[in-house]
């Protein structure tokens, strides 16, 4: 079992978030959609990252209570 780099999974996270439109995204479905299909379609991310975090929102809040660090 490798190493999760949630500094990796963080950075692509805030990549995400910064890469909306929200003119094309313009509710919460549509953007939580565009967030997890960026982490998805993310290269440098391994499909056990990708697993760590497929909801980001829910997955920060998941490893809140282990790594205070995750919060973006």
């Amino acid at each position: 079992m490798s190493d999760i780099r949630y500094d990796l999974i963080r950075r692509v996270i805030v990549r995400a978030v910064l890469s909306i439109n929200y003119n094309i995204h313009n509710d919460f479905h549509k953007q939580h959609e565009f967030m997890q299909q960026a982490i998805l379609d993310d290269n440098s991310l391994t499909e056990e990252e990708k697993a760590e975090a497929p909801d980001p929102y829910l997955s920060q809040h998941r490893k809140s209570h282990q790594d205070p660090e995750i919060y973006i």
